[in-house]
C-alpha cells in the first residue's frame, strides 16, 4: 500500500476551486459546519471526470489494516470505505476525523485509477513527487478549502480560531489561514497599486497652474516679497498694487 503517488498536475487555487464546487454540489455553499456524513451517504458525487455513483462502507477495523480510510475511483463509481472506530469519532465531531472524510471526498473529486488510502500514522510523499503532482498534498489542500465557509473564515483571527470554527485539524487550519493572509495581502497590495494609479490619473488631468517667479525686491506697498512682472507692469500677488516698469529705480506702487 503505497503512502502517495504522482497524478496529474493541479495548483493550489485550482483545487480549491474544486473543493468549492463540490460544495456547490452538495447545496453547502452557504453551510457554516458541513456534515460530513451526509456527505459521504450521498448517492452521487461531482468528480473532474464528470458526476458519478458515490458508496460509502464502514468496515471493521481490522479490515482496513493500517488505513483510517481509503477511496477507491473507477469508471463505474467512487468507493469510500472507512474503518468502524474512525466513524465513532467523526459522529463527534473530531477535527482529525472530519479532516479524514474530507480528505477522501477530495480523492474521490479529483484522482482515478487507483486505491487512495489514508494512512493512521500518515501519509508520506517521496521527495521525487513535486506537490502539484502529489495525490496527498492536493487533497490536504482541499479538505479545509470543502470544509472552511470563506466568508465564516474572513472574520476569525488565526488558525487555532478557524479549527474550532469549523471542526478541522490544525493543520488544515494553518493550511488555509496561510492562503487567506495571501490572500489578503494581495488585496492590500491591489489596493494600493489602484490608489497610486488614481493620484497619478487625477494629477495628469488637473489644469496645471503656472507658477509665479517673484522679484527680489519686497512690495513698497505691504512689505511682502510677492512681486511679479504682469505684461509691462508690476503687481503685488499680497496686497494686489500694481505699477508701471521701473524706469529709474523707484518701483513707483500705488492701490
Amino acid at each position: 500500500m503505497d503512502d502517495d503517488r504522482r497524478v496529474k498536475p493541479l495548483s493550489n487555487a485550482e483545487v480549491r476551486q474544486h473543493a468549492k464546487r463540490l460544495r456547490k454540489f452538495f447545496g453547502l455553499e452557504q453551510e457554516r459546519r458541513i456534515d460530513l456524513i451526509a456527505c459521504l451517504k450521498s448517492s452521487r458525487i461531482w468528480t473532474v471526470r464528470g458526476e458519478l455513483p458515490l458508496a460509502f462502507h464502514v468496515r471493521p477495523d481490522a479490515e482496513l489494516k493500517v488505513a483510517d480510510a481509503k477511496t477507491t475511483t473507477g469508471k463505474n463509481g467512487v468507493l469510500i470505505e472507512m474503518r468502524q472506530s474512525v466513524f465513532e469519532r467523526l459522529k463527534v465531531g473530531e477535527g482529525r476525523t472530519r479532516n479524514t472524510a474530507a480528505h477522501e471526498l477530495g480523492h474521490g473529486v479529483l484522482h482515478d485509477g487507483a486505491e487512495m488510502p489514508r494512512l493512521a500514522r500518515g501519509n508520506v510523499t517521496p521527495s521525487w513527487i513535486p506537490p502539484y503532482e502529489s495525490s496527498e498534498h492536493q487533497v490536504k489542500v482541499f479538505a479545509p478549502a470543502f470544509l472552511i465557509n470563506d466568508q465564516v473564515a474572513e472574520t476569525l483571527q488565526g488558525a487555532s480560531e478557524v479549527a474550532i470554527e469549523f471542526g478541522i485539524s490544525l493543520e488544515s487550519a494553518d493550511i488555509y489561514y496561510e492562503k487567506l493572509l495571501e490572500q489578503r495581502e494581495r488585496e492590500q497590495t491591489a489596493k494600493k497599486i489602484r490608489s497610486f494609479a488614481d493620484e497619478f490619473a487625477q494629477a495628469a488631468a488637473a489644469p496645471s497652474t503656472p507658477k509665479l517667479h517673484y522679484l527680489s525686491e519686497p512690495c513698497h506697498n505691504c512689505g511682502n516679497p510677492t512681486v511679479f512682472p504682469v505684461g509691462n507692469k508690476f503687481m503685488c500677488q499680497t496686497c494686489n498694487a500694481t505699477s508701471e516698469r521701473l524706469q529709474d529705480g523707484d518701483p513707483g506702487f500705488g492701490s
